[in-house]
């Protein structure tokens, strides 16, 4: 019987500064992971983003994992893109050969 893991075929890659977190996830990979695991991230790193709604409760899974098509963009760009505000944090989702998830607050 195979064990589920939540780890990712590779460790997503990224960089953090006091005001934006950038994590790159390499595909393919659910889009709702993604953004899920960072901003979970985020909340850890930043106490404000703790109130209500949790992270759980806010991203539709389902709505985000059918939001790109596979052939949407070819490998050089980072296009498209959606953004969204997640508590006081806005949430850019980049896909094309890797999924960017960017989170950003005001400092």
């Amino acid at each position: 019987m195979a064990k589920s893991s939540r780890h990712w075929e590779s460790a997503p890659t990224g960089w953090s500064t006091d005001s934006q977190i950038v994590r790159e996830f390499d595909r393919p990979v659910r889009v709702s992971k993604a953004v899920t695991e960072t901003l979970i991230e985020a909340v850890e790193d930043w106490p404000e983003l703790s109130r209500s709604p949790p992270v759980f409760e806010f991203v539709d899974a389902d709505k985000l994992d059918g939001l790109f098509k596979t052939r949407a963009v070819d490998e050089a760009s980072h296009m498209p893109s959606v953004e969204f505000l997640f508590q006081d944090a806005l949430v850019t989702v980049m896909y094309a050969s890797t999924v960017r998830v960017i989170v950003e607050r005001e400092v």
